[in-house]
């Protein structure tokens, strides 16, 4: 990042228009790669002579799909953005900025190959299952580092000197939303494959719609010890 000594005292706010912008972008791509897996599929279709139910049905697994991943996003920006605006441990943010936005530019490339290989499944469910659970199990990953790092940052946060008792309850409240969605996101991991094995987009679905809820397993956790 750009050292203080050239732009004068920094506060979180420097990062604001970065991460708005950055996060822009990544949304905007999930949405521009939609018209060219749904044109592979219809072909798809057409060379086989399926019944157009199966065609209805990829799209309709690619939108729900675009719905939860572009919620999860969000929402992921959401946090980093609540996070940067009154930031205290600026060194820290200043390291983890960067990689935050570099692991959420990953997840559009690696979710339009969920995408792409969810349809070939739909179109040949004979055919292996193997590059499908690769792609899924890149995409929590990232998700999982992710929420963990965003976790992370908000109980440092609330450990500086100098905030006050709102804030130090709003962070304790990020750390716990953020800590929960992560253990959301490790379980979604053990649906990929197996005896517990979720079809896409299902699993990115239940982590989607969590986002909508204040599930806080830390301060349940807290509570039932009190």
């Amino acid at each position: 990042m750009i050292p203080a000594k050239i732009i004068g005292k920094t506060t979180g706010e420097n990062w604001i228009g970065l991460i708005d912008a950055t996060y822009s972008i990544i949304l905007t791509l999930l949405v521009i790669e939609l018209p060219t897996i749904i044109l592979e599929s219809i072909k798809e279709v057409n060379l086989e002579r399926d019944p157009p139910i199966t065609l209805v049905s990829i799209i309709a697994v690619i939108i729900t799909g675009y719905f939860a991943i572009f919620t999860v996003i969000y929402d992921i920006w959401s946090y980093h953005k609540a996070l940067l605006s009154d930031a205290i441990k600026l060194r820290l943010f200043a390291l983890t900025t960067g990689w935050l936005l570099f692991f959420s530019s990953l997840i559009p490339p690696f979710y339009f190959l969920v995408n792409h290989y969810a349809a070939a499944l739909l179109l040949h469910p004979e055919g292996s299952r193997k590059y499908l659970t690769y792609s899924r199990t890149c995409v929590l990953i990232l998700i999982l580092l992710l929420y963990l790092t965003l976790a992370c940052l908000a109980k440092f946060e609330k450990r500086q000197r100098g905030q006050s008792v709102e804030r130090k309850k709003e962070l304790e409240i990020l750390f716990g939303t953020a800590l929960s969605k992560a253990l959301i996101t490790a379980a979604l991991l053990l649906t990929i494959d197996g005896n517990y094995y979720l079809p896409p987009p299902f699993g990115v679905l239940v982590l989607a719609l969590s986002t909508y809820f204040p599930i806080n397993i830390v301060s349940l956790i807290t509570r039932k010890k009190a």
